[in-house]
């Protein structure tokens, strides 16, 4: 961390971390601008502790309890009235860093979003439903609340909210195996959430997926992402269609033990 504390902006920064260690250098770099930095680390099986505190961070260990949960608990350990959360395959680029220097100076809104430029495949998706992503991400701690979910987990505030124009980076879906583990590992956990909700019958996950992807490559414009962009609408569909076929099996199972 190369600035001087003086000069660092007063908000705490919270990451989620576990088994990030060939990633979270890039993001603690780019947090530098601020005054407190937080790893919560979810239990790591490698050196992604030692490199977070070697690079000035705070680090408290907390078994994995969940993606929200997990937020709480690290929303409860902010030493500032005003919190960043960034992931940490995620960087803050340089003009995004200014801009909440400047905007926290003098603001009286509650939190703000921020588009999120993400990249699929190695490369950025600047076209699509993803070009459009604008997360909450920084708000005041005694405003915000984490939304109830098991992913796709977020923030909301009481209060006015105001949107950045410099980007957040997001690295993620870096290959086809990474998508594929992460389909896998969400659906199953979305499942379990949804599975109480309306009750999903034999053709749904043929047909809703099929909208999906009409959804993504047509009418959101994936389609002029080349290959990527027909990957990410085919990634999705499936998505879709895997995780009715795990809350059919979840329904299934519940009504079978009745």
């Amino acid at each position: 961390m190369s600035d001087g504390r003086d000069a660092r902006v007063p908000v705490t920064c919270i990451v989620l971390a576990q088994n990030s260690a060939a990633i979270i250098e890039r993001c603690l770099h780019s947090l530098s601008f601020a005054d407190d930095i937080l790893v919560v680390d979810g239990g790591s099986r490698d050196d992604t502790v030692a490199r977070a505190q070697a690079l000035g961070a705070r680090v408290v260990v907390n078994a994995w309890p969940g993606f929200a949960e997990q937020r709480r608990f690290a929303l409860g350990h902010a030493r500032h009235e005003w919190v960043f959360a960034c992931d940490s395959d995620e960087e803050v680029s340089p003009a995004l860093a200014r801009e909440i220097g400047r905007q926290l100076a003098s603001t009286h809104a509650a939190g703000f979003r921020i588009p999120r430029r993400s990249q699929f495949l190695g490369a950025w998706m600047d076209v699509g439903p993803w070009a459009r992503d604008t997360p909450l991400r920084l708000f005041r701690a005694g405003a915000a609340r984490v939304t109830e979910a098991s992913v796709h987990e977020g923030f909301t505030v009481d209060g006015p909210v105001h949107t950045f124009e410099s980007p957040l980076h997001h690295y993620t879906h870096t290959t086809l195996a990474e998508s594929i583990q992460r389909l896998n590992r969400y659906t199953t956990l979305e499942a379990r959430d949804r599975a109480s909700r309306r009750r999903i019958h034999a053709l749904d996950p043929l047909i809703s997926p099929a909208g999906v992807f009409f959804k993504y490559y047509v009418v959101k414009g994936c389609w002029r992402a080349g290959m990527r962009g027909y990957l990410l609408a085919a990634i999705t569909a499936i998505y879709k269609m895997v995780l009715y076929v795990k809350i059919r099996e979840i329904q299934g199972d519940r009504k079978a033990a009745s």
